[in-house]
């Protein structure tokens, strides 16, 4: 009877530390495989940080003043630049509004903990105001607070279309200008408001 217990808590130790073997095991080898991305990383040209979900954010008083998110970010220490793919920038305003742009792929130039230039191509979305903005390329410069883009230019809000070629965006006045080119499809049932005849225009 001895023997058989004395058998039985032997192979119930052995199963013990077989299943502590392979739980250590496999943690390094999980580690072993992180080693290994974050030395491929840094055997990329130039390439300080990758960086998954990357999230900037500038708070001034208690008060958001404006957002970078992105699905995916390399930072270049030298450049003090920062690659992304499937960005959002948004400034928040002092009134509550808020100006977004929108695109698959750019580059951000860092002054210091600051953004000072946002470059993103691929199919822009710009958000003013209740108006949304379609194009090719655009430019933030925090210098001006302006938005730029180059060739062809989509707005598009309720009860208007207009395009054009070339844009400037005055992000605090939340003020569009076409720079040439500007063609504008109204459609004045839809820019009525209840309870008023026309709406202004």
């Amino acid at each position: 009877m001895r023997k058989r217990l004395r058998l039985a808590l032997v192979l119930t130790v052995a199963v013990l530390f077989a299943g502590v073997g392979a739980l250590v095991g496999r943690s390094l080898w999980q580690q072993y495989q992180l080693e290994l991305a974050r030395k491929g990383l840094e055997l990329l040209p130039g390439v300080s940080q990758h960086i998954k979900d990357f999230r900037r954010v500038k708070v001034d008083k208690g008060r958001k003043v404006w957002e970078v998110a992105a699905d995916d970010a390399q930072y270049f220490e030298g450049d003090r630049a920062v690659v992304i793919r499937g960005a959002v920038v948004q400034w928040y305003l002092t009134d509550g509004r808020v100006v977004g742009l929108k695109g698959p792929e750019g580059r951000i130039l860092l002054d210091g903990r600051d953004v000072s230039r946002v470059e993103l191509s691929g199919g822009i979305l710009v958000s003013v105001a209740d108006y949304v903005v379609h194009a090719q390329h655009a430019v933030y410069e925090r210098a001006t607070e302006r938005i730029s883009a180059q060739g062809t230019v989509e707005i598009a809000g309720t009860g208007l279309h207009v395009t054009g070629d070339g844009l400037e965006v005055d992000v605090d006045a939340q003020r569009l200008v076409l720079l040439r080119d500007v063609v504008m499809r109204l459609e004045p049932s839809r820019l009525k408001t209840p309870g008023s005849p026309d709406a202004p225009l």
